[in-house]
């Protein structure tokens, strides 16, 4: 299997637009996710679109680089802060989403802010605009995971 074509597949497709698209994505995905190679999480959320016509298919995809980083947590997560800058503008939503389901795992957060204290300024500034932005949105319910994470970094 190609890999870059199999990437290439699910990133041209992301939208969700037809029935042949949604195939295509989801095959390629499939594909993809069953290498079990956590070095392709970054590749996988550059084809996060807020713009999708599908959530539910490309809930597939949050699903997928959830799988890719269940056993190398820090690694994965390390992969999915360093995509963050690069598609935060087009796929903030789906950004929340991935951070949300970081957040109500107690291990996932612990790792997530070790990540953060070894990340660039810049990246590790734009992500804890994110968590702040989910922590202002629903203190009771992210506040004190996104304190958690913050005081691990």
């Amino acid at each position: 299997m190609n890999v870059k074509l199999e990437l290439n597949k699910i990133y041209t497709n992301r939208l969700l637009q037809t029935s042949d698209e949604i195939t295509e994505f989801e095959q390629a995905l499939e594909n993809v996710v069953s290498l079990d190679d956590v070095s392709l999480i970054s590749d996988l959320c550059y084809s996060l679109d807020d713009d999708t016509d599908n959530y539910e298919v490309m809930f597939g995809l949050i699903h997928g680089i959830e799988h890719l980083y269940k056993y190398r947590i820090e690694e994965g997560l390390n992969l999915l802060a360093l995509a963050v800058p690069k598609v935060i503008d087009r796929a903030e939503e789906w950004m929340e989403v991935l951070h949300y389901r970081i957040l109500n795992h107690p291990k996932v957060r612990v790792a997530y802010g070790r990540v953060l204290s070894k990340l660039d300024v810049q990246t590790r500034k734009i992500i804890i605009e994110l968590l702040n932005d989910i922590k202002n949105e629903d203190p009771d319910m992210f506040g004190g995971s996104v304190d958690e994470v913050f005081k691990t970094m």
